[in-house]
C-alpha cells in the first residue's frame, strides 16, 4: 500500500510539474495525446465518479506549441464539460489529424448552451455560474491561448444533447 502510495505522488508531482511549467515563450514539439492523457490525470478526481471517460486518439504528427498553457485549455474544457453534466454523464476527448492541423474535440452529454448566450461565450467574466462560483475568465483565456497558438477554438451545441468543443492547431515544421 505503501509503495502504491508514494507511486502515485510520484506521478501527481510529475503531472504537477508539467502542467505548472512557465515557459510561455517557448513552443516546443509536443505529443497532443500525451499532453491530454497528463491533464486528464491532473483533473481526475474531479471526474472519476460521474463521468464515463472515452479516449478515441488519433495517431498525430507532434505539435509545436506551449505544452502547459494548451494543458490549461484542456482542463478548462474538461471541468466544464463536467460540470455541464447534471448527475452521471460521458465525455468523449477525440483528437484527429487534418492535412494542416490537428484536432482535439471534448464533447459532453451535458445540457447544451442555451442559443441567447451562444454568442457571449468566450467573452471575459461572462459566467452562468452563481456569484463567487466562477470567475468567467477560463473561456475567454482559453481562446486567447489558442489565438496566441494561431489556432482557432470553438463549439458546436445542442439542446438537451450536449456540447462539443474543438481545439485546431496547425502542424509546422
Amino acid at each position: 500500500d505503501s509503495r502504491l502510495g508514494l507511486s502515485r505522488v510520484k506521478d501527481i508531482v510529475a503531472n504537477l510539474k508539467n502542467f505548472a511549467r512557465t515557459d510561455t515563450g517557448n513552443l516546443l514539439p509536443t505529443d497532443i495525446n500525451s499532453c491530454v492523457d497528463e491533464t486528464i490525470k491532473f483533473v481526475w478526481n474531479e471526474l472519476k465518479y460521474d463521468i464515463d471517460l472515452v479516449k478515441k486518439y488519433g495517431e498525430l504528427p507532434p505539435v509545436r506549441c506551449n505544452q502547459s498553457q494548451l494543458s490549461q485549455v484542456i482542463m478548462n474544457l474538461l471541468v466544464n464539460a463536467k460540470q455541464a453534466i447534471k448527475g452521471r454523464g460521458k465525455i468523449t476527448i477525440k483528437t484527429e489529424t487534418t492535412p494542416n492541423s490537428v484536432i482535439i474535440s471534448i464533447k459532453d452529454t451535458g445540457a447544451g448552451i442555451p442559443a441567447h448566450i451562444k454568442e457571449r461565450i468566450f467573452d471575459p467574466f461572462f459566467t452562468t455560474k452563481p456569484v463567487n462560483e466562477g470567475t468567467g475568465l477560463g473561456l475567454s483565456i482559453s481562446y486567447g491561448i489558442i489565438q496566441q497558438h494561431k489556432g482557432k477554438l470553438w463549439f458546436e451545441t445542442r439542446d438537451g444533447i450536449g456540447t462539443t468543443f474543438f481545439i485546431e492547431l496547425p502542424i509546422t515544421e
